[in-house]
């Protein structure tokens, strides 16, 4: 049956999963014979009777029923909603801490200053006047400082910053003891944030971890188990 051999081709390690099942189902098919012909001849053998073949087929038989229960268990509970549910929870407890993405224009006397304010509220272009007139390092990309946070610019210039809102100029020149600046803010964020995309894994595996010790906690309820001599006996309690 088809659903044998995609069942078999699941079972296969990841590196081989990597090629198409159609590209590789007449190989599958041929594996597939094979392995029947030789279980067929070890029954015929008589090894299937074998104690510790038994063994290892026990063994197989509880961890490949392990696996089914857990992951049809999973796949109910740990749910998209579920995960994105824990992220929320979690955006919320995290520290915020706001940053403000500014240019500037830095030049010696508030007189030029002043000047450049006036030209901007004429409809001038803030980069442009940055690459023409900023004294400071960052005037070649056009007054760009990228995003920071409040205290990681000198006091009156940190202050100048926060108080502005997206889009917003400074009306007057903010002095510092590097000279006069004209600031503009660009966009404003809460940092410190992790993305959901980088956040998912870990919530998931979280999650897994403590739906796995509740069914583990119900099933050790149900039952009653002795160790002895290294052995285990499960009973279920009725």
């Amino acid at each position: 049956m088809e659903s044998d051999i995609s069942g078999f081709y699941n079972t296969l390690p990841p590196q081989y999963r990597q090629v198409p099942y159609a590209q590789i189902r007449g190989q599958l098919v041929e594996r597939m014979v094979e392995q029947t012909l030789v279980a067929d001849a070890a029954r015929k053998a008589g090894l299937h009777k074998d104690p510790s073949v038994k063994q290892r087929i026990i063994a197989i038989e509880r961890s490949l029923l392990n696996e089914a229960y857990l992951s049809r268990i999973m796949q109910k509970e740990l749910t998209e909603e579920k995960v994105r549910d824990a992220y929320q929870k979690s955006i919320a407890l995290q520290p915020k801490r706001e940053e403000v993405h500014a240019r500037h224009i830095l030049v010696k006397t508030k007189a030029e200053a002043d000047a450049i304010i006036a030209q901007l509220k004429k409809g001038a272009d803030f980069a442009k006047l940055a690459k023409e007139k900023s004294t400071g390092p960052s005037g070649k990309n056009g007054g760009d400082l990228g995003f920071f946070a409040d205290g990681q610019m000198v006091p009156p210039f940190s202050k100048a910053a926060f108080a502005l809102d997206k889009g917003q100029i400074t009306e007057t020149p903010v002095k510092t003891r590097f000279g006069y600046h004209v600031i503009k803010v660009e966009g404003r964020r809460v940092a410190g944030q992790e993305k959901y995309e980088q956040a998912s894994a870990k919530i998931r595996a979280s999650l897994q971890d403590k739906i796995f010790e509740k069914i583990m906690t119900g099933l050790r309820a149900k039952a009653k188990i002795e160790i002895k001599g290294g052995v285990s006996k499960i009973q279920p309690i009725r």
